[in-house]
C-alpha cells in the first residue's frame, strides 16, 4: 500500500509540473517501477520540457535547450530599447554624413527592471542634454540618468514606465568560449531599430584598456549598438555591447556579465560604486601590452600621497598578487580588485630586488567616489 501511494505521489507530481509549465498541452509518457520507485524515460521529457542531458558515470547533467534565433529575438526584443539626445558638444551647424541631423546622438540600451530601469553605456548618455528612450512599440519616455560611471563606462536610465519586460542576466559562470550569442541594438540610425547580429563569444576578459577587461565576440557591433544587451541562446545578458575595432571586422566587445553585476549590486546597496584604492600608479609590462600572457607582475611606478602603503613600498617595485591572487595588468588589477569593498584587508606581495616581501593592507576608498 505505500508502494502504491508513493507512485501515485510521484505521478502527480510529474503531471503537476507538466501542467504547470504547460497549461493546455500535455504528453504521454510510460513510467517504470524499479524497486518501488516510478520512472520516467528523459527522451520522452526533453523536447517536451526543452532541455537535453549529458550523461556521466553516477549520472545525468540536465542542460536547458538553447532556443531558436527567432525565439530568442521574441523572447528579448521588448527589452531593448534606443536612446536619443541632443549632444552637449556636436553643434547644430557642424556637417558629417549620418542619417541622424547633426546635433542629435543616439545609443542603445536594455531593460533591467520592470518598474522603469534602463542599463546602457556612460559614453551613450555622458554628452546628452536630455536623453529620451524609445521603445519596441515606438513610444518614446524622457529618461532620467541616476547613475553612471566613466570607468566601468555604464549608466542607469530611470523612465516613467511600467510593466516592463526585464532581461535576465546570465550567471558569469555559465559564459563560456564558444557560445552562441546575438547582438541586439540600433545601429546608426532610429530606422534600423534592434537590429541583430550573431557571432560567437570569441573570448574572455580581454584587456582593451587599462580599465577592466571585456568580452570579445565576433557578433558585429557598430556606432549606436552602444549600450544594447549580447544574449546567449537562452536569452540571457552575458554582455553590454561597447565597442569595435576600426577597420578590423569581427573584432567587438562588451562589458561582461560580471561587471555589469559589480555595477548594479554596489548602485543597489551604495548608490554608486565604491572603488578601491591603493594608491598607487602602475605600468604594464611590454608582455601585457603586447598581449602575451605574463607572469612579471605590475611594476609600480608612483606612490601617492594618500596610499595606505606609502613609507613601505618604493618606485620599481613589482606588486606580483593580492591575496594570493596573481596580478600581471592594470586591466586585471583593476578587475580583482572589485571583490572587496573599501575597508578590507588584503596581503599584498612585493618584489625588491628580487626578493618577495608581504605586507597586509586595509583598502582605502577611490578619491573620486568620496
Amino acid at each position: 500500500m505505500k508502494k502504491l501511494c508513493k507512485m501515485y505521489i510521484v505521478v502527480f507530481i510529474v503531471f503537476s509540473l507538466i501542467s504547470n509549465v504547460v497549461f493546455a498541452q500535455s504528453i504521454k509518457v510510460t513510467p517504470k517501477v524499479i524497486d518501488g520507485k516510478l520512472y520516467v524515460d528523459l527522451d520522452s521529457l526533453k523536447d517536451f520540457f526543452g532541455f537535453d542531458y549529458v550523461k556521466f558515470q553516477d549520472g545525468v547533467i540536465i542542460q536547458k535547450k538553447d532556443l531558436s534565433v527567432s525565439e530568442v529575438i521574441d523572447k528579448v526584443n521588448k527589452s531593448v530599447v534606443a536612446i536619443i539626445g541632443d549632444s552637449k558638444k556636436i553643434k547644430a551647424e557642424d556637417f558629417y554624413y549620418s542619417k541622424i541631423p547633426a546635433g542629435l546622438t543616439h545609443g542603445s540600451g536594455v531593460v533591467i527592471d520592470k518598474n522603469g530601469l534602463i542599463l546602457t553605456n556612460n559614453h551613450v548618455v555622458e554628452d546628452m542634454k536630455q536623453p529620451y528612450v524609445i521603445f519596441y512599440d515606438a513610444k518614446a519616455y524622457k529618461a532620467t540618468v541616476l547613475y553612471r560611471n566613466k570607468d566601468i563606462d555604464l549608466a542607469i536610465l530611470k523612465v516613467n514606465r511600467t510593466n516592463l519586460n526585464p532581461i535576465e542576466i546570465e550567471n558569469p559562470k555559465n559564459i563560456k568560449v564558444g557560445q552562441e550569442v546575438l547582438a541586439i541594438g540600433t545601429p546608426l540610425f532610429l530606422g534600423w531599430q534592434n537590429s541583430v547580429t550573431k557571432g560567437i563569444i570569441s573570448g574572455l576578459n580581454r584587456p582593451v584598456d587599462e580599465s577592466y577587461t571585456f568580452l570579445q565576440t565576433d557578433a558585429a557591433i557598430n556606432p549606436g549598438n552602444s549600450g544594447g544587451p549580447l544574449v546567449n541562446m537562452q536569452g540571457k545578458l552575458v554582455g553590454i555591447n561597447t565597442l569595435g575595432i576600426e577597420y578590423f571586422q569581427g573584432i567587438n566587445f562588451a562589458i561582461p556579465a560580471e561587471n555589469i553585476l559589480y555595477f548594479l549590486d554596489h548602485y543597489k546597496k551604495f548608490g554608486k560604486i565604491r572603488r578601491c584604492y591603493l594608491g598607487l600608479e602602475f605600468e604594464d609590462s611590454w608582455l601585457s601590452i603586447v598581449g602575451l600572457p605574463s607572469t612579471l607582475g605590475l611594476k609600480i611606478i608612483d606612490v601617492k600621497e594618500d596610499s595606505p602603503l606609502k613609507g613601505f613600498v618604493q618606485e620599481n617595485d613589482i606588486l606580483v598578487s593580492i591575496d594570493n591572487y596573481s596580478v600581471n595588468s592594470i586591466a586585471e588589477y583593476n578587475q580583482l580588485l572589485m571583490r572587496y569593498l573599501p575597508g578590507d584587508k588584503v596581503k599584498l606581495k612585493i618584489k625588491r630586488n628580487g626578493k618577495i616581501i608581504e605586507k597586509e593592507v586595509v583598502l582605502k576608498e577611490y578619491p573620486e567616489n568620496k
